[in-house]
């Protein structure tokens, strides 16, 4: 989620752009750049994600599969959930002090 949400924090090579000892995401450090883990099945639920909020959280919004909200596989539900969990954290952290 952070890659995607600060493309620029991961435009370089592999490389630390800083020399430091690499990306801090969370508590976890990626001593090579961690966009080249994403894989293009990241990028294609990436994309369902976001294809599936409007304006962030709240309000009505589609679902992946047609039908309702029964009819959608639990493991795509369950990955929205954590990809909303993960901007949320994100988003915290970018407002705090």
């Amino acid at each position: 989620m952070t890659v995607v949400r600060r493309p620029e924090d991961f435009a370089g090579g592999d490389a630390p752009p800083d020399g430091g000892e690499g990306w801090r995401i969370g508590s976890q450090v990626y001593p090579t750049n961690p966009k080249g883990l994403l894989t293009r099945d990241d990028e294609e639920m990436v994309r369902i994600w976001l294809w599936t909020r409007v304006g962030d959280f709240g309000g009505a919004r589609p679902l992946p599969d047609r039908g309702g909200i029964q009819d959608q596989a639990a493991v795509m539900l369950d990955a929205i959930r954590i990809m909303d969990d993960a901007l949320y954290q994100l988003t915290k952290q970018e407002k705090a002090p």
